[in-house]
C-alpha cells in the first residue's frame, strides 16, 4: 500500500496506517483502536478506557472539531491533554486552538484535523521546523478520528510523539 501524502512548509500529513512497522506507537494506538471496533467502524469515545492506555496517557490529546452551520470546519477546541503534552504545547484544555501563542502551531492542528476528517481515519502529522527555538526536535501526532454514530466524526484522539532531531 503507498502512502497518501500532503507536503506542506516544515511538516507532512499522511495517511498512519503505512507506518505500523516502523513507529512503535503507531502499531500501539492503532490496534489498541482496532480490538474495539473490530475494523468495522469509526472509534467511539467509550471505546477509550484509560486504565489501558496507562502507557500512553501523558501523550495523549482529546480535541473536538467545530463547524459552521454549513458543515465547514471552522475551529477545533481542546478537550484534553497528556502532562508531556502540556510541559511541549502549554496548557489549552478547554480552549480554542487558535488562542495558542504560535499561529503557525494553530494552523498546523487545523490543517491537520481537516486533513483526518476528509480521510476519515487515522492520520500521522510529521512537523519538521518547529520554531528557532525548537530546531532541534521533531514532532509526530497521530489523528484518529471518533464518531458516537459512525457517521459524523465527534471528536479527535491524538497521539503526540516528540523526538530529539539528528542533524545530517
Amino acid at each position: 500500500m503507498g502512502r497518501t501524502r500532503e507536503n506542506l512548509p516544515g511538516f507532512s500529513l499522511e495517511e498512519a496506517e503505512s507506518y505500523r512497522a516502523e513507529r512503535p506507537e503507531v502499531e500501539r494506538v492503532l490496534s489498541y483502536f482496532e480490538e474495539r471496533t473490530g475494523g468495522k467502524r469509526l472509534a467511539w469515545r467509550a471505546d477509550i478506557e484509560p486504565g489501558q492506555l496507562r502507557d500512553i496517557l501523558p501523550d495523549v490529546c482529546i480535541m473536538t472539531p467545530e463547524f459552521d452551520p454549513a458543515g465547514v470546519l471552522e475551529d477545533v477546541k481542546v478537550r484534553l491533554m497528556g502532562t508531556n503534552v502540556v510541559n511541549f504545547y502549554g496548557e489549552m484544555t478547554g480552549k480554542s486552538i487558535f488562542i495558542h501563542p504560535s499561529s503557525e502551531v494553530a494552523d498546523r492542528i487545523f490543517k491537520s484535523a481537516a486533513f483526518c476528517l476528509e480521510r476519515r481515519k487515522p492520520v500521522l502529522v510529521q512537523a519538521y521546523t518547529l520554531s528557532e527555538e525548537k530546531n532541534y526536535l521533531r514532532v509526530s501526532v497521530m489523528y484518529v478520528p471518533l464518531s458516537e454514530n459512525n457517521r459524523d466524526i465527534d471528536r479527535l484522539f491524538l497521539h503526540v510523539a516528540v523526538r530529539r532531531a539528528f542533524a545530517c
